[in-house]
């Protein structure tokens, strides 16, 4: 991206916000996308506003938005004296040198680093919070060099495999022996029900996912002969190489994009996709994803992760059985169950790192049978992160060829589909930075290893930059490189969330230890002490859970941004969000086809993302997701709520307003008014 002003290369510098701002070392100006100022500043609230009136004095720019090289509007900003360029098409903002320094009689920004823009040589001299400059490419690759480095060997699959597998019915098999010496349950009674329960799920399990997904998910199976021609090609070539037989296909009626397999074995597998999968995709990201399900067939992973899976469902039976969840049957020690609890929970562990190990090899998979990792990569960036788009004239085309191949299906309105894919055009495609920015949160912030660990999927950054490596061993250069390094490390944010999650539970032991024994000191405890106690540590939950809403639903302004600005976003979680304001269409469900999903999907046209619809009751989403959801899709909309991420970005609502229609989630004002209640509750008990 080239500065409007001298058109020399802009310098991206990340901010200890979390934030990347473009930087002109030519003449000092900055380049801000949508929101991103407002994340930078001290008193964002007070400069929001002005912002969102029309500028001062406002006239045609001279200069050319550098995201969307469209004419930008100057002017001035409220009652500052400071004029700026605006682009009306990507909501960016241009700050040439000074300007910011006018900005700060309102908001002051956060941080001498962040006030000023530095040049390349006083940054690499002081060590600046925001690290060394870098190009405003950083993933655009760079000049060979020479010999491509190894690829780095993954463990053999079949070997993990059947590591991970003894492990499991290893301590299956103990655990069942100790089962039968302390439940007096028959050896051969154990075998069996073990081997119904495996035999049953195995069976059972694929033939109700198809009436699952063609009864609540409008899944419908296509004939080859009616898939695109050159998909089916392709996977014909993958089965002969193979020798596995062409996988029945359903395609499921959602704009939200996925793909996945299941079936009893090869032979009877079954491959699944969304239409806005085939809508976001190019041909060969398609094909890419499909070699990718492929893999996971011709590896026969389902039949092994259902195997797998089987394990801790015995294992907690059997926790269950010698006493566990508080029904004591059985004369096993405590030790005994607490040592079955801790093979539950460590199989659940194994059996997610196994899933995650196999997701590697069938990413291989499919770089080795289409010869182009990046295409694969370059899907991961459309569906992982929701970074979709494309030149207007690309997306028509094919959206018009794939729609074509299954119009006879009734699947989509195929007008529908090609205002869908104008939709998520955008005049530059999906921008380098946006894909780094997003690749920030999955390598730098703690969080990210942290939900992996629970995850069937590595991380989405990790698999890309292996498909990277795979690229170099083809002798191809990888579209996507990595090479930022972090303003700073974010263990302290992630330790202080864990201690605001932790508030609800430590509060109440930490007010026992102080007000009892204070208690006794002073007039003894007290025939009464038992009330009082659970006074006090209701009081203290209470607190606990007041503090840790405030602070993870934040109020106050909800600033406009854009899901690219989001996903570079590095200082947020589960617990820290972000208050903000999307605007776009509603373009699915969030679990594609589920015709009572209350989540839904909104694009902007930077990217889509999750929108979180939650009410105090269940009863009250599923009503929602029932009568209403359904009627929003293909709607422009406003959603304000609070941007989290865990891994998946997504947005809690807070509003959903379409036209003059605004739907409110309840979630915030119940659990502040939980808090409360328990507070009061609880003083009232501890002074009775």
């Amino acid at each position: 991206m080239n500065c409007p002003a001298c058109r020399t290369d802009l310098r991206e510098l990340p901010t200890p916000e979390g934030v990347t701002i473009d930087f002109c070392g030519a003449c000092r100006g900055s380049w801000f996308d949508r929101g991103e100022l407002l994340y930078v500043v001290k008193r964002p609230s007070a400069l929001q506003p002005m912002l969102e009136r029309p500028l001062v004095g406002g006239a045609a720019s001279p200069l050319p938005c550098p995201r969307c090289n469209t004419p930008m509007e100057r002017g001035g900003v409220g009652s500052l004296q400071a004029v700026i360029d605006r682009c009306a098409t990507c909501g960016g903002i241009w700050l040439a040198s000074g300007v910011r320094t006018r900005l700060d009689q309102i908001s002051a920004p956060v941080g001498a680093a962040a006030a000023a823009p530095v040049s390349a040589a006083s940054s690499a001299a002081r060590g600046s919070a925001f690290g060394a400059p870098r190009s405003a490419t950083p993933s655009l690759p760079r000049p060979p060099s020479g010999t491509p480095r190894p690829l780095p060997r993954l463990p053999d699959l079949g070997l993990r495999s059947v590591m991970v597998l003894g492990a499991l019915y290893g301590m299956t098999f103990v655990a069942t022996v100790l089962a039968v010496a302390y439940v007096r349950l028959g050896l051969d009674v154990a075998i069996l029900f073990a081997t119904i329960l495996i035999t049953a799920q195995y069976f059972l399990s694929p033939l109700l996912l198809d009436l699952f997904l063609t009864w609540m998910q409008s899944m419908e199976w296509v004939p080859r002969e009616e898939l695109p021609p050159r998909l089916v090609a392709f996977m014909e070539k993958i089965c002969r190489a193979r020798r596995i037989p062409f996988p029945r296909v359903g395609i499921i009626d959602d704009g939200n994009p996925n793909a996945f397999t299941y079936g009893h074995y090869p032979a009877n597998a079954r491959l699944v996709l969304t239409g806005g999968l085939m809508e976001i995709l190019d041909e060969d990201e398609l094909e890419a994803v499909v070699a990718h399900e492929m893999g996971h067939i011709a590896h026969w992973d389902f039949i092994v992760m259902t195997l797998a899976a089987l394990v801790p469902v015995l294992l907690y039976g059997i926790y269950r059985a010698l006493g566990g969840g508080g029904q004591r049957k059985s004369r096993a020690p405590v030790q005994i169950m607490v040592a079955v609890y801790l093979m539950y929970v460590v199989s659940e562990y194994l059996i997610l790192l196994l899933a995650r190990a196999r997701e590697y090899y069938a990413d291989r998979f499919s770089g080795a049978a289409t010869r182009q990792p990046n295409a694969l990569a370059s899907a991961l960036v459309k569906i992982a992160y929701g970074l979709a788009a494309a030149k207007p004239e690309e997306a028509a085309t094919k959206s018009d060829s794939r729609l074509r191949a299954i119009s006879a299906l009734g699947i989509f309105d195929p007008r529908a589909a090609l205002s869908l894919a104008a939709a998520s055009a955008r005049p530059a495609g999906v921008a380098p930075q946006d894909i780094v920015g997003a690749m920030q949160w999955d390598l730098w912030n703690p969080w990210a290893g942290f939900y992996e660990l629970g995850s069937t999927h590595p991380l989405a950054a990790k698999r890309i930059m292996a498909l990277g490596q795979l690229a170099e061993r083809l002798g191809q250069e990888p579209s996507i490189r990595f090479d930022r390094r972090p303003p700073e490390r974010y263990w302290d944010e992630f330790f202080f969330d864990i201690m605001v999650t932790a508030l609800p539970f430590a509060l109440p032991f930490a007010a026992l230890g102080l007000m009892l024994p204070a208690m006794a000191l002073v007039g003894g405890l007290g025939p009464f002490w038992g009330v009082h106690a659970l006074g006090i540590a209701l009081a203290g939950y209470g607190v606990g859970a007041l503090i840790r809403t405030v602070w993870s639903y934040r109020a106050g302004e909800f600033p406009p941004s854009t899901v690219a600005t989001l996903l570079s976003a590095v200082k947020v979680s589960g617990v820290r969000s972000i208050p903000v304001r999307l605007e776009g269409r509603i373009i699915g469900r969030g679990i594609p086809g589920l015709v009572y999903s209350e989540d839904l999907v909104l694009r902007d046209d930077t990217g889509f993302i999750f929108l979180d619809y939650r009410q105090p009751f269940r009863l009250l989403e599923l009503w929602f997701g029932l009568a209403r959801a359904g009627d929003l899709i293909g709607c422009e909309v406003t959603a304000t709520g609070w941007y989290r991420r865990a891994p998946t970005p997504f947005l809690e609502l807070r509003t959903l307003e379409i036209g003059g229609d605004v739907r409110t989630c309840w979630v915030r004002a119940a659990k502040l008014a939980a808090g409360a209640l328990a507070l009061v509750a609880g003083m009232v008990l501890a002074l009775a």
